[in-house]
Parts: C-alpha cells; sequence; structure tokens
C-alpha cells in the first residue's frame, strides 16, 4: 500500500512540474491565486495469477490483442465512414458504394485477415462489437444482406466464433483489463 501512495504523489509531482500554470487575480489588493490542471492518473494494483498457466494466456490474450487491433480499428473506421457518407444517398448508390469498399477491404486485408488463427478471429469479432456497440452479424446484415449474415454466423459457428454475440464487459474481464491497459 505504501508503494502505491509513494507512487501516486510521485506522478503527482511529477505532473505539477510540467503543467503550466497561470496567475489569477481575485481583486487588486490580494495576492495572485496559481491553479494547476492535472492530468488523470489511474492506478491499478500488480495483477495476481492463481499460477504460470493463467499468466500464459492472460500474456498471449495481450499479445494477440496487439496484433488484432489496427484491423479493428480500420473495421471500426471504415463502418464509420460508410454509414456517414451513405447517410443520404439512395439504397442503389449505397450499394455500389458498399461494393466498392468491399473490393478495397479484400484487396488490403484478406491475405492478413486469413492468416489470423480462431483465437484472433474471435477477439477481433469482440473488439469490433465493443467499439461499435453492437454485434457483427447486424453489421453484415446491414451492409450486405440477412443471407450474407446467415452464411458468415454459420461459417463463424463452425470455427468456434459466435457474430451474433452482444459484448458484455463483465463476461470479459480480461480482454477489458488488456483494452485499457493499451488505452482503448
Amino acid at each position: 500500500m505504501k508503494k502505491y501512495i509513494y507512487l501516486l504523489l510521485l506522478s503527482i509531482s511529477s505532473n505539477v512540474y510540467s503543467q503550466q500554470t497561470s496567475p489569477t487575480f481575485s481583486n487588486e489588493n490580494d495576492a495572485p491565486k496559481y491553479f494547476v490542471e492535472l492530468n488523470e492518473t489511474v492506478i491499478v494494483e500488480s495483477r495476481v495469477f492463481k499460477n504460470d498457466t493463467f499468466r500464459y494466456h492472460y500474456n498471449q490474450m495481450k499479445h494477440y490483442v496487439k496484433i488484432v487491433m489496427p484491423y479493428a480499428n480500420a473495421a471500426v473506421k471504415m463502418f464509420n465512414e460508410i454509414d456517414r457518407i451513405t447517410a443520404n444517398v439512395s439504397h442503389k448508390e449505397r450499394r455500389r458504394y458498399i461494393k466498392s469498399k468491399e473490393k478495397e477491404i479484400k484487396t488490403n486485408f484478406e491475405d492478413k485477415l486469413t492468416a489470423l488463427n480462431i483465437t484472433q478471429g474471435r477477439l477481433l469479432v469482440k473488439i469490433v462489437n465493443r467499439q461499435l456497440k453492437t454485434n457483427c452479424y447486424d453489421i453484415v446484415k446491414e451492409l450486405k444482406n440477412p443471407v450474407s449474415a446467415v452464411y458468415y454466423q454459420t461459417w463463424a459457428k463452425l470455427n468456434g466464433i459466435n457474430l451474433n454475440e452482444q459484448y458484455k464487459p463483465e463476461d470479459n474481464k480480461d480482454l477489458e483489463q488488456i483494452l485499457k491497459s493499451l488505452g482503448y
């Protein structure tokens, strides 16, 4: 406990000297009052694992998340872009734009995504669900059609991935902790 308090005081003192201060005067006779705005500091206690197997699985998940995050960020960015651009266009123009984006995805990411293992794919689906606050099944159904969504859901189920699963932070505590530690 003393170690954490020491770290807190150390981080506050280093932040105080690195922040800009500006004097404010309440009236002419008073001495200047300085206000300092500090950055938020999060202190997390060190993780204690039951055994080395749990530590290995946690570290492997963290490694996999680092591999998958660029693809998840690209997917979220592209989905938001598609929603923004196709908000006020006709259904036919929307389909044409989505097909062009699909071709772009295949040229840029198909070989990289097929190289992911099943665990990385499962993490990718969970992270996209978390970032977009909707499940991948609904995204595919919206962007393509319900038949394609059922096809991809069936294929994913055969590989142990559920596209229709909602992301719940309480069910994915390790993943949530890893994402927060990485700044997401």
